[in-house]
């Protein structure tokens, strides 16, 4: 059975049209004979449809007819298909093209399935992947190894109290703050608060999407910059760092992925190269893995560039960002190495023998007595 690359997308996610987005994008720059693709659908089950590549199929999705549900054998490289009352082998997994946005998909759920698999992927490990999904995580580790974030609080939906939280924003962050769950990404659920009256209606709608909730200082006089980057052969590979241009306003979901008005443009070499330098060091800080854009906040006032995100799994894998290296050397670099990635893990001691099992079995028939 030939060995296939899987692209997988959709996801139980409110990126999930994002998503396929970003997949039919990609298997136009992988040869036809190499990939296959399964989708991911908003109820965690996967198929192979042979219409992939039409929009349509995803807007009457319940009614098509031409879909086959597949699942993964775990511990095996092995894809299954349904036939019948039984699953079937169909194909043998090469690497995994992880084109998923958001929860599931992006959180290290589905990683760590893969892991545990020994099934090569194109994303962070699942420790990575779930400590850039969640924004207060990352904040932690960001402020822990000094690498500059914005101030922030963190809530919790049972221990939330209105006074408390209150008293804090004003000693620790000051106002205006910006209220953002904490595992989501695209900017949905996201709302800027000058008031302690605006700021309840905001928690109420993170709390909506997330049982987590970050509260963040709003950085003034601001300036937002993307920067991408992926490992191949034991070297670094940066993007250019654009500059987002959104008339000053918080980036939300429409001006990333239906906007035609929102345009990227060159910043000047100095801050290009801090940037990139600064991209360098939490991508290897973090063991990421495939390609990653990092979303940089700049307050042009006192100079100081912070982390905002970390996105391991972009939309349109960031491939627009690099303006000297192509798609397709994007994509083959990056499942390269996630073969190499996955050699390299197998070969790390994994078991020890020990006499545990023997000393339990002793100790249980000497207390038997």
């Amino acid at each position: 059975m030939k060995e296939k690359i899987v692209v997988l997308y959709g996801g139980e996610s409110v990126e999930h049209d994002i998503s396929i987005i970003t997949a039919l994008q990609a298997v136009k720059h992988l040869s036809k004979d190499e990939f296959l693709t399964i989708y991911f659908d908003k109820h965690g089950k996967w198929w192979f449809l042979d219409e992939f590549d039409k929009l349509s199929t995803y807007k009457m999705f319940d009614s098509i007819k031409r879909k086959t549900q597949v699942t993964l054998l775990l511990g095996e490289k092995l894809l299954l298909k349904k036939n019948g009352h039984k699953f079937i082998p169909f194909v043998n997994v090469k690497s995994v093209l992880n084109c998923c946005h958001g929860r599931i998909g992006e959180d290290g759920c589905v990683q760590g399935i893969f892991e545990a698999s020994g099934i090569p992927q194109t994303s962070p490990s699942p420790s990575a992947s779930a400590i850039c999904m969640d924004k207060v995580w990352l904040k932690d580790v960001l402020k822990n190894n000094n690498i500059l974030t914005p101030a922030y609080l963190s809530l919790n939906k049972c221990t939330y109290n209105q006074q408390t939280i209150k008293s804090a924003i004003d000693k620790k962050l000051g106002w205006p703050v910006i209220v953002k769950p904490a595992n989501l990404g695209s900017s949905i659920g996201i709302s800027v608060c000058r008031t302690f009256e605006e700021f309840n209606d905001a928690v109420q709608l993170a709390f909506s999407f997330d049982r987590k909730v970050l509260v963040e200082h709003l950085v003034t006089n601001l300036r937002e910059f993307n920067c991408a980057a992926f490992l191949y052969e034991e070297q670094i590979f940066c993007s250019n760092v654009n500059e987002v241009t959104n008339n000053g306003k918080i980036y939300t979901f429409e001006d990333k992925y239906i906007s035609t008005n929102v345009k990227n443009v060159e910043i000047d070499k100095r801050l290009s190269k801090k940037i990139k330098l600064l991209t360098e060091k939490v991508y290897c800080l973090l063991d990421l893995k495939g390609v990653v854009r990092i979303d940089f906040l700049y307050d042009k006032q006192t100079k100081k560039l912070y982390i905002n995100e970390i996105n391991t799994i972009p939309g349109s894998l960031a491939f627009y960002l690099f303006k000297d290296i192509s798609f397709d050397e994007i994509l083959s670099a990056t499942i390269k190495q996630s073969v190499v990635d996955m050699e390299e893990r197998q070969k790390l001691v994994r078991s020890f023998d020990s006499d545990a099992l023997k000393i339990f079995e002793e100790v249980k028939v000497v207390s038997k007595k």
